[in-house]
């Protein structure tokens, strides 16, 4: 199977050629419940956690990647309020709690343990109400999420809460967020799935969202795995492999194949 992908800067865009399997889904499951309601995935060794959106009546499961539920833990959280992303940095789970304040937000970073217990939160901003964080990912010593403060950037944090530094994304409107080797990948517009390299801040690649649509990504090590919106809403896996050119206008970038 080939598809066409395009690398983006910032000031102009470049066509390359067809590369064969780039994007392309090598397995997929139905997600543990049957709407559309996970919006996290992340990693522990060989089992993928899936984490529903909402506090109330919420839950995050432990599966192996064919599917299979092996834990399922309860929100330590508020009901009505809601969570976006998730990320495992070896010993805890992370994501990012919303809660309502008159007519904003505020964002509360919450790292809990594999059996739902808190261990630590921090607070990051308030917001107004339709900018609110949607994804965190975890690469080997920061946590990134995006910022959708008024402007799109994402932000680099340790897990203590301070802010490390952020960087522009072009304003691309993101569904979570999955590091994989100094870049992030996240559910944008037109229902696809973007790779921006996060030293440049300029677009790796793209590729139409399997199931049309994208809610939630996470990166295994080796592959790229996402939730579409559907219902019933399914879990893929995806081919992401990836080899350097170097476009003379933009200086080193990725493209991507099989």
């Amino acid at each position: 199977m080939k598809r066409t992908i395009a690398l983006v800067a910032l000031t102009a865009t470049f066509a390359v050629g067809a590369y064969a399997g780039m994007g392309d889904v090598l397995s997929s499951w139905p997600a543990p419940r049957t709407y559309n309601v996970i919006n996290g995935i992340a990693f522990e060794g060989e089992y993928i956690w899936l984490k529903h959106w909402r506090c109330e009546g919420g839950a995050v499961y432990k599966c192996t990647k064919s599917g299979s539920v092996v834990k399922e833990i309860g929100f330590p959280f508020h009901a009505y309020d809601t969570s976006y992303g998730l990320a495992f940095d070896g010993i805890y789970l992370w994501t990012i709690y919303h809660q309502r304040v008159g007519l904003d937000k505020c964002d509360h970073y919450v790292q809990y343990t594999t059996n739902g217990s808190v261990a630590s939160v921090f607070w990051a901003h308030k917001y107004p109400l339709y900018y609110p964080s949607r994804g965190v990912s975890w690469d080997g010593q920061y946590l990134w999420t995006d910022e959708r403060l008024g402007e799109t950037k994402a932000g680099k944090y340790t897990t203590t809460g301070t802010l490390i530094g952020t960087f522009s994304v072009a304003g691309v409107w993101r569904t979570d967020a999955a590091y994989y080797n100094n870049q992030l990948w996240t559910g944008g517009p037109g229902n696809y799935i973007y790779g921006m390299n996060v030293g440049a801040s300029t677009f790796v690649a793209s590729f139409a969202a399997p199931g049309g649509s994208c809610r939630a990504v996470g990166f295994d090590g080796e592959y790229l795995w996402t939730a579409d919106r559907n219902t019933p809403q399914y879990i893929y896996k995806v081919d992401i492999d990836v080899v350097d050119v170097a476009p003379a206008s933009v200086g080193r970038v990725k493209a991507l194949y099989r």
